[in-house]
């Protein structure tokens, strides 16, 4: 452990990966501080907008470790970073705009101590409205998730979490705002794939995971909130960058056929969803789909970017 002694490696290390978040970052750092309580973790934020909550967190949150801005990294690049400079047994990964209200962060822990077997934790995400985030609960990546979608049964979810169930289950997939990590295995798995911008790139480590003969445990009844897309879940862009982190994921582990079914599907899906919100006047849905119609070549080949294992 380099010249650190056991006694002083924290039981985890929280990466925050922040832009544009200067609104909510303090609320984000605040609520985890408090919901790690007195238990061994490390905070380590980055900003990747230059927004000023670089300096912002440096005053507030003087026991939060900050590296210097260094451009618009993405997720997959940013976490990468931030878990370079971490020291915990566990990596942590929270969404600027997850927030902690209660023991949260403990809870996630205790869960990681029953489950040693498991390489990865997590929990249910909620939405401000009081529904559950269903990246949360969300299946694997594939042909058959994107089908139901289409065809109005998204809620049907093979493998993924029964909120039924109250009690540790494991899952195909875990959400990347709230995710804990063994940090041995993220390295021997080289963390993110940092051709995944972002989206997506937690479904791809999360089959990395379940591939290496590993589980992932989802424990239901720990909750955290989680403002997706920072309150505009059908932004355009953010259905865009979505739309490319799956075109990602489909060519990386799928051969060229089967990724051109899934990419298809994920065209005819937004085109069902387009002509819809037209045809029931839900003009954000409408709004938020047209460009993956009209724009099919900005998000078919995925991200550019250097390939990882």
């Amino acid at each position: 452990m380099n010249d650190t002694t056991a006694a002083s490696v924290p039981e985890v290390s929280v990466l925050v990966v922040g832009y544009k978040s200067l609104s909510y970052i303090e609320r984000c750092l605040c609520g985890a501080i408090r919901s790690a309580g007195t238990a061994g973790f490390e905070f380590i934020f980055i900003d990747c907008s230059n927004d000023g909550s670089e300096q912002f967190v440096r005053e507030r949150f003087p026991s939060v470790k900050v590296l210097p801005y260094q451009g618009n990294l993405g997720f997959a690049l940013g976490n990468n970073l931030l878990a370079t400079h971490a020291r915990g047994r566990r990596l942590l990964l929270l969404n600027p705009d997850a927030f902690a209200e209660r023991d949260e962060l403990v809870a996630l822990l205790a869960v990681a101590k029953t489950r040693p077997d498991a390489a990865a934790w997590g929990a249910v995400n909620m939405l401000p409205s009081g529904k559950v985030d269903g990246g949360s609960i969300q299946p694997m990546l594939g042909a058959l998730p994107i089908a139901l979608a289409i065809i109005g049964l998204a809620h049907i979810r093979p493998g993924a979490a029964s909120l039924k169930q109250m009690k540790l289950q494991e899952v195909p997939v875990l959400s990347g705002a709230f995710m804990m990590v063994d940090a041995d295995l993220w390295r021997r798995l080289g963390g993110f794939d940092e051709r995944f911008f972002m989206y997506a790139e937690e479904v791809d480590l999360c089959k990395r995971i379940a591939d290496a003969g590993y589980a992932l445990i989802v424990d239901p009844r720990i909750r955290i909130l989680h403002d997706t897309g920072s309150g505009d879940r059908r932004n355009p862009q953010r259905l865009m960058n979505r739309a490319r982190g799956n075109a990602t994921f489909f060519r990386k582990h799928f051969g060229p056929t089967w990724a051109a079914c899934c990419l298809w599907l994920q065209f005819l899906h937004a085109v069902t969803r387009l002509i819809g919100g037209t045809l029931t006047g839900k003009e954000s849905i409408a709004a938020g789909f047209k460009p993956i119609v009209t724009q099919r070549s900005a998000w078919w080949n995925g991200w550019p970017g250097k390939k990882q294992p």
